[in-house]
């Protein structure tokens, strides 16, 4: 009894032809595919917010290092003497001066910072070179050949405002005659009467990511006033004055 049973299910089985036709397998599986490749363009598209968010993370990062370290060495700018004013030379790329960041054991050291552009595949950067002077204060001797010399930011280049590319370093000083401290820009290069009436450079520049074919959109504009330690704001009339 149990084996008929058994037998005519399995007739059953065999007799039912019911699945799925061929349409209704092609249309599964272009539903398939279609998920499949819009998981695809998902996963690419956030691995690629993922890279973007790296770069400018990257960029901001080494960026504001440069930008802390031209502070610093720009604020530690000293006199040579009770006569000769701290910076020496200043144009657009470049500025010299006179600087300590020592604790005593080193003389004054003359420090040069400068932005070389960009030139062919190679990237623009700002670079220090540093001289330490030779003698006793103030009667120092500094190197024609720089002591050190260190790129502090690499990937760098130039503000552009209205089609024009903005210098890296721009000079102000206190307005002659004028008692409440206005400021006027220099013009570049500094002129031998103009670099000692320096009291402010304002520093600006542009960072890239580090990779070799960084994009625009990926940049850091990074600006900043320093101004000359020498410089008293409440007495503008008389513009730095070396003690």
């Amino acid at each position: 009894m149990l084996d008929d049973a058994v037998t005519r299910a399995l007739d059953r089985i065999r007799r039912n032809e019911s699945g799925m036709t061929l349409v209704e397998l092609i249309v599964g599986m272009s539903i398939g595919l279609v998920v499949t490749f819009a998981s695809f363009a998902v996963l690419g598209r956030a691995t690629n917010a993922s890279n973007e968010i790296a770069d400018r993370q990257e960029a901001v990062q080494r960026g504001r290092l440069a930008m802390e370290m031209i502070t610093r060495q720009l604020r530690s700018q000293v006199c040579m003497g009770e006569t000769a004013e701290p910076i020496t030379y200043g144009d657009g790329n470049t500025v010299t001066f006179y600087g300590d960041l020592s604790d005593g054991s080193q003389n004054v050291a003359r420090r040069t910072l400068t932005f070389v552009p960009p030139a062919g595949s190679t990237p623009g950067r700002i670079v220090e070179d540093v001289g330490f002077g030779v003698g006793e204060y103030p009667d120092l001797t500094f190197p024609t050949t720089p002591d050190r010399s260190n790129v502090l930011l690499s990937n760098a280049k130039q503000v552009m405002r209205n089609g024009q590319a903005v210098p890296v370093f721009s000079y102000y000083a206190f307005q002659e005659g004028s008692p409440t401290g206005d400021l006027e820009q220099l013009d570049i290069p500094l002129s031998a009467t103009d670099a000692p009436r320096t009291i402010m450079v304002h520093v600006e520049f542009v960072t890239l990511p580090a990779r070799p074919r960084p994009r625009d959109i990926d940049a850091l504009t990074l600006q900043d006033n320093i101004y000359v330690r020498i410089a008293d704001p409440t007495r503008p009339l008389e513009g730095p004055r070396c003690l």
